[in-house]
Formats: C-alpha cells, sequence, structure tokens
C-alpha cells in the first residue's frame, strides 16, 4: 500500500508492506524502516503523520546498543528478495552503517548497512540468492 504523509511539514510517499505482518515494512524516501507495534487496535487512515514518540518506530539502519569486543552479531535479511550486491567479505573491517549488502525486493533496491563497527566473521549471501524475512546474511565479531 502507499501513502503521503507529511511530517514536519514535509510530505513523504510511504510503501507499507502487510499490516497484518510483524514487524511491518515500510520504505519512505528509499529507506527501509522495520516497525514493531506494540499493540494493534486499528489502521490509521490519516494523510497526516506527526513525529513519533521514543521508541515507536525503529529504522533498520540504528544500531543496538553497543556489544563487547569479540562477541558476534548476525546481520539477519529485514524482508524477503534477491542479493544483488554483496559488499564485503570475511575478514573485512566494516564501519558502522558501511553497506553490508543490497537486498532487492519488492522493485526496490534496499541496502542493509553494518549495525556497529567490527570484523565481518563471515558472509553467508552471494549475488543471485534469494533470501527469506530474517535469514542470517553476515555475522561479525
Amino acid at each position: 500500500m502507499k501513502v503521503r504523509v507529511q511530517v514536519d511539514g514535509e510530505i513523504y510517499e510511504v510503501e507499507i508492506g502487510d499490516l497484518n505482518s510483524r514487524p511491518i515494512q515500510a520504505v519512505v524516501a528509499g529507506e527501509l524502516f522495520t516497525v514493531w507495534p506494540e499493540e494493534v487496535a486499528g489502521v490509521a487512515t490519516s494523510t497526516t503523520a506527526t513525529t513519533p514518540a521514543a521508541g515507536e518506530v525503529t529504522p533498520s539502519h540504528i544500531s543496538s546498543p553497543p556489544l563487547l569486543d569479540g562477541a558476534e552479531e548476525t546481520v539477519m535479511a529485514p524482508l524477503p528478495g534477491d542479493i544483488v550486491v554483496v559488499a564485503v567479505r570475511a575478514g573485512e573491517r566494516v564501519e558502522e552503517g558501511q553497506l553490508l549488502c543490497t537486498l532487492e525486493s519488492m522493485k526496490m533496491n534496499n541496502p542493509v548497512r553494518s549495525p556497529r563497527a567490527g570484523v565481518v566473521d563471515e558472509v553467508f549471501v552471494a549475488v543471485g540468492d534469494h533470501v527469506n524475512y530474517g535469514q542470517p546474511l553476515v555475522r561479525l565479531r
């Protein structure tokens, strides 16, 4: 479903995935956001939105709290699709926000970025692979 929303005076085109799935996927200006509603009582139909309260929306590019040195973290597919770019390889050092791979879904390229600085321990995908939601893409240490 595509909707237009206004946030702080700016209008955005938003493509929203299945409202019954968890998490709900939304693409705003080419950037993927994952929304985990606590409880859904109904679906809002307003075309005007306000800035969300803390904790309501978690953009996929915001990282988790830092892990201890040497801790591993697996980056999972944020939605199903096809891998069109693999930008890293095992042993490579990455910075927070660095492109790991690009996933094509719903005819849109969705960058998957590193949630933290670290070293790529293992890459689980290759260009042309189809992945499902939650499938491991890259393991960091």
